[in-house]
């Protein structure tokens, strides 16, 4: 019996530690047992992230030889404007507490320098019902200020709600969430109190160019909606192992809503994918390329609590777009692994103008990704979170210019961080900071 026992212990190690391991099809919900021991696949990937694509996908090679747009004609009168985009920002209590003020000190002055800065709010705002679970959500107003930044670098213009968290306190969270930005001043979309309220998703007008902001998340998290609040987020089975569960329909009909508003630009916030996998499923990038035809221009991905390659992808019609398949979390504040501590704020330019023939046009002119860092020290009163820029970082260490606060042990994770970045994720096609 004993050797029974050690013989299982010793392949689970070994699989848990595999380097070469595959994903196996799930659709990343804790509460959907795909298959038998689910459990045990999802803690091998916690301690030891998957970082092989699918088995005869070609997707290592399909996103390592992914190009950027060819040199285009420039346009007469153009105006630009920058997005900002993070994915995840995940709180937990340990994040408001201590000297919650650094939080944004190194990154926050150029994530928000520009013409909108969006973020996917992935928790819930209920003053009256607080849940600080393992994975459930439900924050007060006072955390949630310290997420959404200060007063010194500015603060999120948009959030995406659509995600797996908004309903951890169901339709009373989703009430408050809504009432707490509103009286912020933030702009949000994915959350609904009424039917209504899911078609009335905003447009942000910025040097006339007018962009529409639309958000889905693929799951609840095993907390459903209510049977009376089935609206109460815009909720798509992007992860369905099978075809006939997922159904786009309600992105399509706003993208023609957006279209008949006047938007020049759509971008979807797509709470999708699966945890703790270097590569989206190849499900994952057919539906992607399918939006993209559709009508979106821009897919800001999040949810594997790990970054993804990203994207230019040229339809049909001639556009460039651009899908970020993973963008990670700029917080994480549970997640011990470094690689899921690596986030990505990506810098997207659009530009409108006429072109030779006098017509009018608006494109993406560029996309330049900042990898981020989220560096944690202490406990209770004594924390301290920041997001750092990861390749300053990293250009300060090599110079021994660092900051005191960063520690020698923080150097060796920095350092990890930065050879993985380089090695899984940095494209030729796209330019980084």
């Amino acid at each position: 019996m004993l050797y029974s026992i050690t013989a299982i212990l010793l392949f689970i190690i070994l699989y848990i530690f595999n380097p070469g391991k595959r994903p196996l099809p799930t659709e990343s919900d804790l509460s959907n047992k795909i298959f038998p021991l689910f459990h045990l696949y999802y803690a091998s990937k916690y301690l030891n992230p998957v970082k092989r694509a699918e088995r005869k996908s070609e997707l290592e090679k399909y996103f390592r030889e992914n190009k950027a747009p060819d040199l285009r004609e420039e346009l007469r009168d153009s105006k630009e404007i920058l997005i900002n985009a993070i994915g995840d920002i995940m709180i937990r209590t340990e994040i408001s507490r201590g000297e919650a003020s650094v939080l944004w000190e190194d990154i926050g002055p150029s994530l928000f320098n520009s013409h909108i800065t969006f973020g996917n709010m992935e928790f819930a705002v209920n003053d009256n019902w607080k849940i600080d679970k393992t994975i459930r959500f439900s924050m007060s107003g006072s955390q949630a200020d310290v997420m959404l930044g200060d007063e010194k670098s500015g603060h999120f213009d948009i959030v995406s709600l659509g995600n797996n968290h908004i309903n951890d306190s169901l339709n009373q969270g989703i009430k408050t969430t809504r009432e707490y930005l509103d009286a912020k001043g933030i702009l949000h979309v994915g959350a609904n109190y009424t039917l209504e309220d899911r078609d009335s998703f905003p447009i942000i007008e910025k040097e006339g160019i007018k962009t529409a902001f639309l958000s889905y998340t693929f799951s609840t998290n095993g907390v459903p909606l209510e049977p009376d609040f089935q609206h109460g987020t815009n909720l798509i089975r992007f992860n369905a192992l099978n075809p006939s569960k997922y159904d786009p329909s309600l992105i399509e009909m706003h993208i023609e809503q957006a279209k008949d508003r006047g938007a020049d630009i759509i971008v979807a916030s797509l709470h999708w994918g699966v945890e703790f996998e270097y590569y989206p499923p190849v499900r994952i990038v057919e539906r992607g390329h399918q939006l993209l035809e559709k009508g979106i221009d821009i897919i800001i991905g999040h949810h594997p609590h790990i970054l993804n390659p990203s994207e230019w992808y040229r339809t049909k019609d001639g556009r460039d777009t651009v899908c970020f398949y993973s963008l990670n979390g700029v917080t994480s504040q549970t997640l011990p692994i470094v690689p899921q501590n690596m986030g990505l704020i990506a810098g997207i330019r659009i530009e409108k103008g006429k072109d030779p023939e006098n017509r009018n046009i608006v494109r993406i002119k560029d996309v330049e990704l900042t990898p981020t860092y989220f560096l944690r020290s202490g406990k209770g009163e004594k924390s301290r979170h920041r997001i750092l820029p990861l390749m300053d970082s990293i250009k300060k260490i090599n110079s021994r210019v660092e900051p005191a606060y960063i520690n020698l042990f923080q150097k060796m994770r920095l350092r990890y961080a930065d050879r993985e970045f380089r090695k899984y994720f940095k494209q030729d096609s796209f330019r980084y900071k």
